[in-house]
C-alpha cells in the first residue's frame, strides 16, 4: 500500500509472505542412501516501510523499517526403527544414526547428523538516510540498526554418527556385536581386544554423540538464542566538478556487537586455562580465549571513486575505484562457541583405532555425570577480528564503432582477519592444555578455536564487448582471467580443520578453493523473419584439489584429507596444486514468436533448450570426501542434462 500524506510525504507499507518445502533437500549424492536426506521447509512473514519526505527543494529524507520472521524447521521423515532403541531426543522409535562406510565408494545412510533442527530468526531493521544537494555536490549521510536474533534447537551428533572403514567391517560390526575388531596383523576378533603385539585398525574410525554435561540434557544444552546487533553510520559525497570528472567519496563506521556466551567466563569448564600460558618442549602457549565473543566495533570503511570521459562526448570513459569493507560473523560460527564449552554440551568421542569406547550399533554411549573427561571446547580467540577486504579496481570502455563498445578493468582484493577454524590444543604444540594423554580434571581434547588469521588474495582482468542499441542484434560477451589464492577457505563449517599441520601453515597458502582460471559469459539477442533467438553461453574451468603424497612425491591422485599431503620424511605437499573435475559449460536457447490478436496484447509461443551440448557439468564436491564429511548440504555426480520445454505468454 502507498500513501500520499502531503505534497512533501510520501510513505509505503508492504507486507510479504513465503512457504517452501523441498523433499530430499538436504543432499544430492549419488551413493547415498535416501535415508541420508531430510525436508527443508522455510516460511517466513515480513513487513517493511519506508517514508520519503521532500522537505525542500535541494533537501530530502528517506527512512526505512523492517520486521521479518523466516523459521526454517529441518524435520527427518526417514525410517525408524524400534530394534535401535529409544529416540535420544525422546520423540519415538529411534531414526538409523548417520552412518559412513568405505572410503573409496563414499557410501553413506542414515538420519544426517544435524537433523531434526528446530530454527526460526527474527530481524529488525531501522535506516534513515539524508539527501542534501549543494550546487554540484550531492551529499548522503544517515545510520542503520540491525538486529537478529536467531534461535534454534541442534542437537548435533545425538544420535550418533558412526564412520566405518569399509562395507564387510560395517556389517561384521552389527551381526557380530559391537566386540568385533580388526587387527594390525590381518586378523580379527570379536573380543574387543586384539593379540599381543597387534593394534585395532578398525571397524569403527571414528564414533561421535552429542550429550549434555551433568544433569543437562541434549536438547537443553543445543538451545539458544543467538542476538546479534550491527549499527552503522555514513557520510558520502557525489561531486561533478566538471562535464569530463565525477566523484565518489565516503566514510562508513560499522559495529557488530555480539552475545555474550551462555556460562560467564568465571564459571565454564575452562576457566583454570584463561589467562594461562603453559610452556612445554614445543615452546610456551598462551590460552587464546578470555572466555568472551569479542565484538568488532573498529569497522572504519572508507571509500573513493572515479569516472573520467577525457573529451566529454561519452564516447569513452576511465573508471576508478576502491575502498575496505568489512564482512559480518554468521551466527553459525557462534553457536558451538556458546553451547559445545565444556559446561552445557559435549560431543563425545570413540574409535577402535584409539582404543575409545564405541557402542553397539543399536545403542548409544551412556549418560555422564559431573565433570566431562576431556571434552572437546570451542572458544573465539581474544583477538578475534572481522574479515576486512581492501579491494581496488581500474577500468577503461570506449565506444569502438557505432552502438559497439569494448571495456576492460583490473581488480585486485586483498582479504585479512579471514576466519580460520584451528585446534590450539593439537599434538604439535606439545598438547599444552591438557589431553587423552593425561586425562586430568579440566584437561581439554580438540580446542576448535575461532581465529582471524587466514588471508586472501584476487587478480583479475575483464575483457567485454557489448553491442545493446540495435532493434535487431544485440550481444554482451565478457571473459574474466582471475588469479585467486588463500590459506584458509573454511569461514562457517565449524567442524572441519582444513590443514595438513597446525604448525605448517605456510602450506596453506596457494590457490583457493573458489579459484577459477577462466570464466566466459555471454548472451545473444537476434530477431530474424519476426522470431526472437536467444543465446546464452556460460563457461567456468576447474576449480583446485589437494593431491596427495606417495613416499615423498606428488602423486596427481586427489587427496581425500589434508593429512594425505604429509610425505614420509615430513614434508607436506603444497595445498591446491591439482584440478578437479568439475569445469562448467552450458549454451542455453530461446526461440520465441509473438502472435498478434487483439488491439489489447499479443499471444506469445516460445521454445527454450537448456544445455543444448548435454554437458555433463560434474559437480564435484567442495570438500575431498564424502565420508567423514561435515558440510551441512553437499551434491555430487552429473549436472541437469539436456532439457526442453515450450510455452505460450499473453502480453497485454
Amino acid at each position: 500500500m502507498d500513501f500520499r500524506l502531503s505534497d512533501k510525504h510520501n510513505a509505503s507499507l508492504k507486507y510479504n509472505y513465503t512457504w517452501s518445502e523441498q523433499a530430499n533437500g538436504t543432499f544430492d549424492v549419488d551413493s547415498w542412501g535416501r535415508s541420508a536426506n531430510g525436508l527443508e521447509q522455510d516460511h517466513s512473514n515480513a513487513i517493511n516501510g519506508s517514508l520519503n519526505s521532500y522537505l525542500t527543494s535541494n533537501l530530502q529524507n528517506e527512512f526505512r523499517f523492517q520486521y521479518s520472521r523466516e523459521d526454517r524447521p529441518r524435520p527427518y521423515d526417514g525410517p525408524r526403527s524400534s530394534l535401535l532403541g529409544p529416540d535420544p531426543t525422546g520423540t519415538g522409535q529411534r531414526p538409523f544414526p548417520d552412518v559412513a562406510l568405505d572410503f573409496a565408494g563414499g557410501y553413506r545412510f542414515g538420519m544426517p547428523f544435524f537433523l531434526p533442527v528446530d530454527y526460526y530468526d527474527t530481524r529488525v531493521q531501522l535506516l534513515d538516510n539524508i539527501s542534501v544537494a549543494r550546487g554540484n555536490h550531492l551529499f548522503k549521510f544517515g545510520g542503520e540498526w540491525n538486529r537478529t536474533a536467531t534461535t534454534q534447537v541442534f542437537v548435533g551428533f545425538a544420535n550418533g554418527r558412526m564412520a566405518f572403514n569399509s562395507v564387510t567391517g560395517f556389517i561384521n560390526y552389527v551381526t557380530l556385536g559391537s566386540g568385533y575388531r580388526e587387527c594390525s596383523n590381518g586378523s580379527t576378533v570379536t573380543t574387543g581386544t586384539c593379540p599381543v603385539g597387534t593394534t585395532p585398525v578398525g571397524p569403527v574410525n571414528l564414533y561421535l554423540q552429542q550429550a549434555g554435561v551433568g544433569s543437562t540434557t541434549v536438547e537443553q544444552a543445543g538451545t539458544q538464542t543467538i542476538t546479534q546487533n550491527e549499527f552503522a553510520l555514513y557520510l558520502q559525497d557525489t561531486w561533478k566538478p566538471s562535464a569530463k570528472l565525477t566523484l565518489n567519496y565516503g566514510l562508513r563506521w560499522e559495529a557488530q556487537i555480539e552475545p555474550d556466551p551462555i556460562t560467564p567466563p568465571s564459571q565454564v569448564y575452562f576457566s583454570r586455562w584463561i589467562d594461562s600460558t603453559v610452556t612445554n618442549a614445543q615452546g610456551s602457549f598462551t590460552f587464546p580465549s578470555d572466555g568472551t565473543i569479542p565484538s568488532d566495533k573498529k569497522m572504519w570503511q572508507p571509500r573513493l571513486g572515479i569516472a573520467w570521459d577525457p573529451n566529454a562526448d561519452g564516447r569513452q570513459v576511465v573508471r576508478f575505484n576502491a575502498g575496505i569493507y568489512y564482512a559480518r560473523i554468521p551466527g553459525l560460527n557462534l553457536a558451538s562457541a556458546r553451547s559445545t564449552n565444556g559446561s552445557l554440551g559435549q560431543t563425545r568421542f570413540g574409535s577402535n583405532v584409539f582404543g575409545l569406547p564405541v557402542p553397539a550399533y543399536d545403542s548409544l554411549l551412556p549418560p555422564t555425570t559431573g565433570t566431562p573427561f576431556v571434552p572437546d571446547v570451542y572458544v573465539f580467540d581474544r583477538h578475534f577480528q572481522n574479515p576486512r577486504t581492501i579491494s581496488l579496481t581500474v577500468g577503461y570502455e570506449r565506444q569502438v564503432a557505432n552502438d559497439l563498445a569494448a571495456s576492460i578493468s583490473y581488480t585486485h582484493a586483498r582479504g585479512d582477519h579471514l576466519t580460520r577454524f584451528i585446534n590450539r590444543n593439537d599434538a604439535a604444540f606439545g598438547n599444552p592444555f591438557g589431553g587423552f594423554a593425561t586425562g586430568g580434571p579440566f584437561d581439554i581434547g580438540t580446542l576448535w578455536t575461532v581465529e582471524s588469521s587466514a588471508r586472501s588474495r584476487y587478480n583479475g582482468v575483464t575483457v567485454g564487448l557489448k553491442h545493446v542499441l540495435d532493434p535487431r542484434l544485440q550481444f554482451d560477451v565478457n571473459y574474466t582471467l582471475s588469479f585467486d589464492k588463500s590459506d584458509d577457505d573454511n569461514e562457517r563449517d565449524p567442524f572441519t580443520l582444513r590443514y595438513a599441520k597446525v604448525d605448517s601453515l605456510a602450506k596453506e597458502y596457494n590457490w583457493s578453493d573458489r579459484d577459477q582460471r577462466h570464466r566466459v559469459n555471454a548472451w545473444v539477442l537476434s530477431k530474424v523473419a519476426g522470431f526472437y533467438l536467444n543465446n546464452r553461453v556460460s563457461y567456468y574451468s576447474a576449480q583446485p584439489a589437494s593431491e596427495t603424497c606417495v613416499g615423498n612425491q606428488p602423486s596427481g591422485i586427489r587427496a581425500v584429507s589434508p593429512q594425505q599431503r604429509i610425505c614420509a620424511d615430513g614434508h607436506i605437499l603444497l595445498r591446491n596444486t591439482i584440478r578437479k573435475d568439475n569445469a562448467y559449460f552450458s549454451w542455453d536457447i530461446r526461440i520465441s514468436r509473438p502472435i498478434p490478436t487483439s488491439t489489447r496484447g499479443q499471444l506469445e509461443a516460445m521454445v527454450e533448450i537448456f544445455n543444448v551440448t548435454n554437458a555433463d557439468n560434474f559437480r564435484d564436491p567442495a570438500s575431498g570426501t564424502t565420508y567423514k564429511n561435515f558440510d551441512g548440504t553437499i551434491r555430487s555426480g552429473l549436472g541437469d542434462p539436456r532439457q526442453l520445454q515450450a510455452g505460450l505468454r499473453w502480453v497485454f
